[in-house]
């Protein structure tokens, strides 16, 4: 082989090895992007996660603070209330570079579809939809969270599921998420959008006189519309009802031996819904932590404690 073509083999070998490396050396560039981005996301994951968890503690504390510093039935009465504004003025807090963000809700305000009964389930319904529907919606959420399989006249049970189509059927056990609501019968999309800021799963069956809006005060059998207008009404210029004696005082003002039975009802929350959103400066993921905390009794040493109901997590 001459001189010339051996340099001509020489230079395609160069060439081709220079071709090797550069691919190599741009996948171990894309590779090592790859992980650097992963090890971001991890990161940020993990700093938003923490965030998160701190806004949680640092509200449980703040609110079990502000019950044991209040002194009387009234002053804990507003307690709530004052907690929800303060947060609204909080706004996002500041942890190095992370952040959190607080809200809070009192489950005592919606009716508990798993632990209300028929009257005020029937209530509430009837409410938004009238009688005729309300009968239907509250047979059919009966017929999905009963143990048994017999079918209520407007409810349903499996054969029934199946005959209409839908791919769900009756677990026969309480609801253990709200939007598992829109597979049973008769609750569309636009009727849960309707119930969603009045119904809970995670409540207790009560119903917080100082918090609860006018159609979940109105589904309570004790108080019916006309006592929710007074009682709303009464919130409206100010007043908080720090016993049930003065929900009776307020009902029966004109019959003061009447027999009032405030089974349904509660003047504090017992059940606490707290949203924490947690956050990295600069990064795109979001965490949410919903805790929801029962509040023991006010009354006991320390102040009332917060215990875990129910945990849930997810990245926005």
């Amino acid at each position: 082989m001459r001189s010339a073509e051996r340099r001509g083999v020489a230079l395609m070998l160069v060439l081709w090895l220079i071709v090797v490396v550069g691919a190599v050396a741009a996948s171990v560039v894309t590779l090592s992007r790859r992980t650097t981005d992963q090890v971001a996301t991890i990161r940020s994951r993990t700093v938003a996660r923490y965030a998160a968890e701190s806004g949680v503690a640092a509200a449980s504390v703040q609110l079990e603070r502000m019950y044991r510093e209040a002194r009387t039935p009234e002053e804990r009465a507003t307690v709530f209330a004052r907690f929800q504004a303060r947060l609204d003025r909080a706004g996002a807090q500041a942890l190095g570079t992370a952040r959190y963000q607080l809200a809070a809700a009192d489950l005592n305000a919606r009716i508990d579809l798993n632990r209300s009964d028929r009257a005020m389930l029937l209530g509430l319904f009837a409410h938004f939809f009238g009688p005729r529907e309300a009968e239907r919606l509250a047979e059919a959420l009966r017929d999905w969270t009963d143990s048994d399989e017999v079918p209520s006249p407007y409810g349903g049970e499996a054969p029934e599921y199946l005959q209409a189509g839908s791919p769900f059927y009756p677990p026969n056990r309480p609801l253990l998420r709200l939007d598992e609501l829109t597979r049973i019968l008769g609750f569309t999309d636009s009727i849960a959008d309707v119930l969603a800021p009045y119904i809970t799963i995670h409540g207790d069956g009560r119903v917080n006189v100082n918090s609860a809006p006018f159609p979940v005060l109105a589904a309570v059998p004790e108080l019916g519309a006309s006592g929710a207008e007074l009682l709303v009404g009464r919130r409206e210029r100010g007043e908080f009802f720090g016993s049930l004696f003065a929900v009776r005082d307020v009902m029966f003002h004109d019959r003061p031996g009447q027999s009032f039975q405030p089974g349904h009802l509660t003047t504090l929350p017992t059940r606490i819904l707290i949203v924490s959103r947690g956050w990295e400066d600069g990064a795109p993921l979001t965490h949410e932590i919903q805790a929801v905390f029962e509040l023991g009794a006010v009354e006991s040493e320390g102040g009332p404690p917060l215990e875990i109901r129910f945990w849930t997590e997810r990245d926005l």
